[in-house]
């Protein structure tokens, strides 16, 4: 069995934990792709005996851990979901299609705090099949001059005993795009507040908590909570065009600063990151080709109405 032959497929639950039995037209284009099949917490009998030695342990709740990345593009049409979409749910967004010009059709990801969508996987190896079922899970967003953008997942689930399939279902990979890499032309925006950077990259880290829980009654990968941090390295400007140590501190008081980002410029390849409250928390310098960068860390805030500290619009 060779290891670089493996895919992974995806569809969303209709009933948290029931397998919806996904096939290769639910394949994910994915790198960095790994799985860690059999986790868990256990414990050991240790009861006395008259002799040295060991005893048996037994794992308490076997859960499975799934973690890839996926390039980050829109979906081909404007009002379409990406084939993605199903992962952002399961990593506690909401999908929000806008069908109707209002400016134009697009899709909206946006966070959430209870009804989490879920998700099972099935992770094929030569002929081993892993199903992991009832998944949820965090997601970074991820961008750097010259690469690819990408999203970064890690998922858990529960664990089913794995199976000799034979042969590897046909990965059906039609419905996702392809996409450019971050570049001046194909990055048009990146401001924070009404400064318009010159920009290495930027990191956006959603940092789900999610908890496997295996309780009389109930067996469950639940989300409890979010923090969402970023870290953004931009070209320093001067001092008298914006002055970022000024934004950066919080001794006397804090400040936050809106932060956007748009990359592709097509219809049906625009994606669009939105946060309207993002506190500066620290900040650090760098050398980029001889040119002064700063490395300054963010926390994404939600504002009072909450679950908005970042949308992500696909047009």
């Amino acid at each position: 069995m060779l290891f670089k032959k493996k895919i992974l497929l995806a569809k969303q639950e209709t009933t948290y934990g029931v397998d919806p039995t996904p096939d290769g037209s639910n394949a994910v284009i994915t790198k960095n792709l790994s799985i860690n099949p059999y986790e868990g917490n256990r414990v050991g009998r240790e009861i006395d005996r008259a002799t040295l030695g060991s005893d048996l342990e037994f794992n308490t709740g076997a859960y499975v851990t799934l973690s890839f990345d996926v390039e980050l593009t829109g979906s081909g049409t404007a009002g379409t979901a990406p084939a993605y979409g199903i992962l952002l749910r399961s990593c506690g967004f909401a999908e929000t299609v806008v069908a109707s010009p209002d400016p134009q059709p697009r899709v909206e990801y946006k966070p959430v705090s209870e009804n989490f969508d879920s998700t099972t996987f099935y992770f094929v190896q030569g002929s081993q099949q892993h199903k992991v079922t009832g998944c949820r899970g965090t997601v970074k967003f991820n961008g750097s001059k010259g690469a690819m953008p990408s999203m970064s997942f890690t998922m858990t689930g529960i664990w089913n005993a794995p199976t000799d399939i034979g042969a590897a279902p046909t990965a059906n990979y039609t419905s996702w795009q392809t996409p450019v890499p971050v570049t001046a032309a194909n990055t048009p925006v990146y401001q924070i507040g009404a400064y318009d950077c010159i920009a290495e990259s930027f990191d956006l880290d959603m940092a789900v908590n999610v908890v496997y829980r295996n309780v009389i009654g109930s067996e469950s990968v639940q989300i409890t909570d979010r923090a969402a941090t970023g870290q953004l390295t931009i070209e320093a400007p001067d001092l008298a065009t914006k002055d970022f140590f000024a934004a950066v501190s919080s001794h006397d008081g804090v400040t936050t600063e809106t932060l956007k980002i748009q990359h592709g410029t097509a219809d049906g390849a625009i994606v669009e990151f939105d946060s309207p409250e993002v506190q500066l928390s620290g900040i650090s310098f760098s050398d980029s080709d001889g040119i002064l960068h700063y490395q300054m860390d963010a926390r994404l805030i939600p504002t009072d109405a909450g679950n908005d500290e970042l949308m992500l619009t696909v047009r």
